[in-house]
This record gives C-alpha cells, structure tokens and sequence, in this order.
C-alpha cells in the first residue's frame, strides 16, 4: 500500500501539467490562402524572362518542380472560394493562368519551333482543352482551351481589350511577357505599361503612319471586336496608349486606316548569347 500511494499522487501530478502545457501550446497553423500576389509565379518569371519578352525555357525545365507547385496551386482554388474572390482577384488569376498553361504546352512538347506545331491536323492549337479549371467557370463543363479563357472568360469579365496586352502566346510577335506576375492590385497599372511597350515595338507594331496607313499587329484583326470595345474604339485605344507620332496624328484629326502585319509565330524563345572566342 505505501508502495502504491507515492505512484498515484505523482500520476495525479502529472495530469494538470500536461493540461496546462496543451492549454498554453501555439495553435496548429491554418492553411494558407491562396497567394493573389502570385510571388511564386513572379519569381519563375523574374529569373526566366529576357530583356524584349524573351523566355528561358531551358532554364524554366530546370525548374520544374515549382512550375508545376505553382500550377497546383491554381488547379487547387476551389469555385466555391474562387466566387468570393473580387472581379480584380479573378482577372489577374486568369491573365496568370492563361500565360503558365502556354507555357506548360511549350514545356511538355520541348523542343518546338511554334506554339502551333502542338495543334491538330485539323484543329488550332488554341481550341486544344488542356487547362483543368474548368471547374471556375459556370459556362464550361469541360476542360479550358486557351482561346476560351481568352474570349470567354478573360474578356467576359471586364468587357474590355487590354487583357489582350498581358496574355502571351509563347510566339515572338505576342506582347512581351511580363518579369512578373499579374496581381489584382496592379493588373490595371501593369497592362497599360504592356500596351505602351507591344504598340512601340517596331517588330510588332510601326511607330508611325503611312500616309493614312497605320500598321499594326494581327491581334487587332483577330480580336477586333473586343478591341473595338475600348471606350472610343480601337483609334481611343491607340491615341491613349500609342507612340507619340500615332497620338499626334490621332489628336490632329486625320483619319487612318488599319493594316494588318504577317505574324511571327516563331517560339519567343531566349538564347544564352555565344561565347567569343579571340
């Protein structure tokens, strides 16, 4: 008996201890939400993108493991979150989106001269369902296409044009792809500047008219109807965001009429520059 009663008051001891250390322990860390600054993205891009847009793509294999964490992570946002997300929250996820998928079709099929080349015989690359986030769209049952998140989505949520300057095909006469990611808080900001650098590209756009010829990208054939929605038209557009000698010209009144350039859809990739030898 005088055995047993020192073991019974120590095990009564050690109960409240082990109380009051689970009382007093740090919670368990919550999930956390999904990054609308997109910084990993930004990152991959920051170390992978050349000065004119162009892109290390030997350099993002190497890096596949946080491409494809990066990727999860947008495959991860349930619809039900994704609702209570704020329509600048939303558009800059699907401008991110649309740039990484590309990227990924280019990536999975390496080495490619053209984004085309991983069309059917048939059927355009961009009409190719391949982007899983079906489920954060009401208007889709299937998996996305790049022209769907392009033209259904992209342009259904702010019915306007500029998201054109942000989305980039992998091919060298798209606008450049951004060092960084596109975040709700600056999307508007960082697709004005991209609009500034794709009209006074003189490899994409010309910086002045030809008599009352301007001759501008493909893009603005293809899309004309979305570009068209730009408050005052495609001129608005070009007036608002063009190289000095459109805007003089726009501003003076003269009528110009659009010509469309051939389009490069040559992979816009970067090439580490050859060593010279003496």
């Amino acid at each position: 008996m005088r055995r047993i009663l020192p073991a019974l008051l120590l095990l009564l001891v050690a109960v409240p201890v082990t109380a009051q250390q689970d009382a007093t322990a740090p919670p368990a860390p919550k999930p956390a939400g999904f990054d609308h600054d997109h910084g990993e993205w930004s990152g991959l891009l920051k170390k992978n993108v050349h000065p004119g847009g162009r892109v290390h793509y030997k350099g993002l294999a190497l890096e596949r493991v946080k491409f494809d964490h990066y990727i999860a992570s947008l495959e991860g946002v349930s619809a039900r979150d994704f609702e209570r997300w704020s329509s600048d929250q939303q558009f800059a996820f699907w401008i991110n989106a649309y740039n990484v998928y590309a990227i990924q079709l280019i990536l999975d099929n390496y080495p490619v001269r053209s984004i085309k080349d991983m069309g059917g015989l048939f059927s355009s690359v961009f009409s190719k369902r391949f982007v899983p986030l079906q489920h954060l769209s009401s208007k889709h049952s299937k998996k996305l296409s790049l022209g769907e998140i392009e033209h259904d989505i992209l342009f259904g949520l702010k019915r306007g044009p500029m998201f054109h300057f942000g989305i980039v095909c992998a091919s060298a006469s798209c606008p450049v792809l951004r060092a960084e990611a596109f975040s709700a808080t600056n999307a508007k900001a960082q697709l004005a500047e991209q609009a500034r650098i794709f009209l006074a590209d003189p490899t994409k756009n010309r910086q002045a008219p030809t008599g009352t010829k301007l001759h501008v990208s493909k893009i603005f054939d293809w899309a004309e109807d979305e570009f068209s929605s730009y408050k005052g038209g495609i001129a608005a557009l070009l007036k608002d965001h063009g190289p000095p000698a459109v805007r003089e010209h726009l501003q003076s009144g003269a009528r110009m009429k659009l010509k469309f350039l051939s389009y490069d859809w040559s992979l816009n990739e970067w090439q580490p520059p050859k060593s010279s030898t003496l």
